[in-house]
């Protein structure tokens, strides 16, 4: 990927004019030590995006130590900013909860002290929360506010960041020729300021528009020349955040291999810093990605890992609170103003105002126990749920993996009855003629083409059995009882079990799915019933009710070990189960190892084999 030479000048200008200082916590640590108390805060407020982008924890508590420390000491300028560097932190975090009250401590000190520039930068990040939590109007009154300032100070910086916001949401809202407008006069902006982390920013604003345009190319060159900036300067979130837009760019042009590559590094660096929104959100696309490329295990593990850093941001109780913060805030502006006119009615309107406020927060707190206890009932119904989810996939990949491995082992006995049966006779019948060609005697010939003939008989007949033990022809044309019937004549040739069959008031014919099932069920049953229990004679019984159907199987042999049946390693038991979980049937076993006669109860309902009106009446075959 190549960029262009004038915008490659620029980007090593910017950045060796960025950050000239190692800005991580080895790198403030020997100036650090020089300054007292206060110059550290100051140091701390000043460099604070520097100090975030180079190493994210260590900024945290530099955040919170500065902003308590400010408040201890009584330093309105540098507690003011101190809280605005914690909720920015706060944010990044994704405990939007403990946001608003670091962000209403900043505005009520700016305020106090007319920081005109100070209230400029918070409302520019408290736009950011509002657009996070949904709260358009409040976002766009923010960004509102921190224009007209920026643009009153003449403060190009905070200017561009308030109209790369304005591009964002309308990016968001897919209004992308209007977005880019935006981005490109904040792009003007940085390169005049030699704003290194500005350009970084709007360089993948620039990306997103472009993408949108359908031209990839230039996305990924717009995102690679952010990174190179992100990377000089040490801004390991943005490096993170540029991976997760490269990854978003390939998933949304299809390219999913290519996605995943990208998704899984920005995960990694995003994991790394603790930067837990973009962790959820990566988490989240990051499963969708192996979803598109048929992996759903893998992506099902994403999905979970997604929930876990899934934020509160619908969450009702935390929404009363961010409006109860919002309420509280202006309540005590106005107090503020009323105090400068009149003591005395400042005095009577705080004792009427603690009078609703005590009224007013046992409401609430009757209401937030109530929305906790709905809260705990859904997310209890909710993990329920997930677990009888995950039993249903579990139960559904064992019913897959047992029918794989009956057809496989219905494929290997197809191939040896092939190989062994027809394969035999199939060489004796060449071995025929050929004598036949090299024969010259006329009986000899005569008797090879009589002996060819028997072969070919053979042949045939084997072509049938192998048709019948595959899918018997008689099952297909005529229906269930007229498969079993033949079933049953096959048996009863051996001699070795007498099997008899009975029926009354069903239908003629089943849905297909019904009739084959229940076949391979009949026949898996009575091989077990051969194999364990030493019968000698079996009755099979279908019998008609209103709403469903009934298969009874006796037989007088001296049963079998059930659990160990049900728990082999064959697929017997599970060729069974599937096939039954299929047409909705449930099953009983009365039998016991060692007792003669045993019973073998099949209850089917009519709607899930879809039974014809015509019915056939009772009838006993043999």
């Amino acid at each position: 990927m190549v960029m262009k030479p004038f915008l490659v000048l620029i980007l090593f200008c910017l950045i060796r004019l960025g950050f000239s200082q190692d800005f991580s916590r080895e790198g403030i640590k020997p100036q650090f030590q020089k300054l007292n108390d206060r110059e550290k805060v100051k140091f701390i407020n000043q460099n604070f995006y520097k100090l975030y982008s180079a190493d994210f924890e260590h900024a945290a508590e530099l955040a919170k130590w500065a902003s308590t420390t400010a408040h201890e000491q009584h330093w309105p300028e540098e507690e003011a900013n101190g809280n605005l560097s914690w909720g920015v932190i706060i944010f990044l975090s994704g405990k939007y909860d403990e946001v608003l009250p670091k962000y209403f401590r900043a505005r009520t000190l700016f305020d106090s002290i007319g920081d005109k520039r100070g209230l400029a930068r918070l409302n520019n990040e408290m736009a950011v929360f509002y657009h996070k939590q949904k709260d358009l109007e409040n976002a766009l009154k923010c960004l509102d506010v921190a224009e007209g300032l920026a643009r009153e100070l003449n403060e190009p910086e905070i200017l561009g960041t308030a109209l790369g916001h304005r591009g964002s949401f309308l990016s968001i809202q897919g209004k992308h020729k209007e977005a880019k407008k935006y981005y490109d006069e904040v792009y003007q902006i940085r390169v005049q300021t030699k704003d290194s982390i500005g350009l970084g920013y709007v360089l993948a604003d620039l990306a997103e528009i472009v993408l949108n345009e359908g031209n990839l190319d230039q996305a990924m060159r717009y995102l690679d020349e952010s990174t190179i900036i992100r990377q000089k300067i040490g801004d390991v979130q943005g490096v993170a955040v540029n991976s997760v837009n490269k990854g978003e760019s390939y998933f949304n042009a299809g390219k999913f291999q290519q996605a995943t590559i990208w998704f899984e590094k920005g995960l990694s660096q995003s994991l790394k810093i603790g930067f837990d929104d973009l962790s959820r959100h990566t988490y989240d696309h990051l499963g969708k990605t192996y979803e598109a490329l048929g992996n759903y295990k893998k992506a099902y593990q994403l999905q979970e890992q997604a929930e876990i850093f899934k934020d509160s941001l619908y969450n009702a109780q935390r929404l009363k609170i961010i409006h109860e913060m919002q309420t509280k805030y202006e309540t005590e502006k106005k107090e503020q103003q009323i105090s400068l006119l009149n003591r005395e009615n400042e005095l009577k309107t705080a004792t009427i105002e603690r009078n609703y406020f005590l009224i007013g927060g046992l409401m609430v707190t009757l209401l937030l126990i109530v929305l906790g206890f709905y809260a705990w009932r859904y997310r209890d119904k909710q993990k329920q749920m997930a677990i009888s989810q995950e039993q249903k996939v579990r139960l559904r990949e064992a019913q897959v993996n047992a029918m794989i491995d009956s057809q496989e082992k219905e494929r290997k006995r197809f191939a040896s009855d092939l190989h062994d049966g027809m394969g035999q006779l199939i060489s004796a019948l060449q071995l025929n003629i050929n004598s036949i060609r090299q024969s010259q005697e006329a009986g000899k010939r005569d008797s090879l083409f009589e002996n060819s003939e028997n072969i070919l008989n053979d042949i045939h007949t084997e072509i049938r059995n192998i048709a019948f033990n595959l899918m018997p022809p008689v099952l297909i044309k005529e229906g269930l009882l007229a498969g079993i019937t033949e079933l049953i004549r096959r048996i009863n040739k051996s001699d070795a079990l007498k099997v008899k069959l009975s029926h009354h008031d069903i239908p003629v014919r089943f849905s297909e799915l019904g009739e084959i099932s229940l076949y391979r069920v009949i026949q898996e049953l009575l091989s077990n019933i051969v194999k364990h229990s030493s019968a000698k004679e079996v009755t099979i019984a279908f019998t008609g009710f209103e709403d469903e159907v009934v298969l009874t199987i006796e037989d007088d042999g001296m049963g079998y070990n059930l659990t160990q049946f049900q728990n082999s390693e064959g697929n017997g038991w599970r060729n069974i189960n599937s096939r039954l979980n299929l047409i909705r049937a449930t099953i009983e076993f009365d039998v016991v190892e060692g007792r003669k006669n045993n019973t073998i109860i099949i209850t089917v309902p009519k709607a899930s084999i879809e039974l014809t009106i015509q019915s056939n009446r009772s009838t006993n075959l043999a």
